[in-house]
């Protein structure tokens, strides 16, 4: 990942603990030059001066100012054009679609593959074809459903997906239902979205959170 693309990632209170610690070099600095005239204290003001451009920069750039020139809200605008999702200070943000709906790039068992998130969905549901090439079965004694769709009731069995990860967000062990009729219309249920630490809308953009870890 490349450098300026993990420093726009670093939460919003490390920044700002950066800034108070370049401002205090400054102070000091400042105050030595001023008492023994030395080169030092200047070059701790230098050093000061550069860092808090730099966080000054990328507080600017987290809270959708401009970085480099490009604004973040214009990053926003071309991933929801490619139909992809941004990791962005931790959290990670899918744009509205031309469609009307959100679209991630996830990967099942290392398969990747498009997703539509449905907040009316219970359960993530995967087509036969995606659960072929992932290695997501039900086994022998796997629990049926049928599903209710435009062309009648389909039979459906439930399975669980090792690994899903979206974004930065990475589930272990998710239930879901493999589909045999579904075409190519993979789906992120609410089962996927109750295992993050939340979830919200801000605008056109669905902001994931993933879930802490606790003890």
């Amino acid at each position: 990942m490349p450098l300026l693309e993990q420093a726009l990632q670093l939460p919003n209170q490390v920044v700002l603990g950066a800034a108070f610690a370049f401002m205090a070099l400054v102070l000091i600095g400042g105050i030595m030059k001023s008492e023994a005239g030395g080169a030092l204290g200047s070059m701790l003001r230098g050093v000061g001066n550069l860092g808090l451009a730099v966080s000054f920069g990328l507080t600017i750039a987290q809270l959708g100012g401009a970085f480099l020139g490009v604004p973040l809200a214009a990053g926003v605008a071309m991933a929801a054009e490619a139909g992809t999702q941004m990791v962005r200070g931790g959290e990670t943000r899918v744009p509205l679609g031309k469609d009307g709906h959100y679209w991630v790039e996830a990967e099942i068992n290392g398969v990747r593959q498009r997703f539509l998130i449905d907040t009316g969905a219970t359960y993530t549901t995967i087509s036969s074809e995606l659960a072929q090439e992932a290695m997501v079965s039900g086994g022998r004694h796997a629990q049926t459903v049928s599903l209710h769709t435009a062309n009648g009731d389909t039979p459906a069995e439930f399975a669980s997906i090792r690994e899903l990860r979206v974004g930065n967000i990475a589930a272990n062990d998710t239930k879901a239902i493999i589909a045999p009729d579904i075409g190519t219309t993979n789906v992120l249920g609410m089962n996927f979205l109750s295992s993050l630490e939340g979830w919200r809308v801000e605008g056109k953009v669905m902001v994931l959170t993933p879930a802490t870890l606790r003890d």
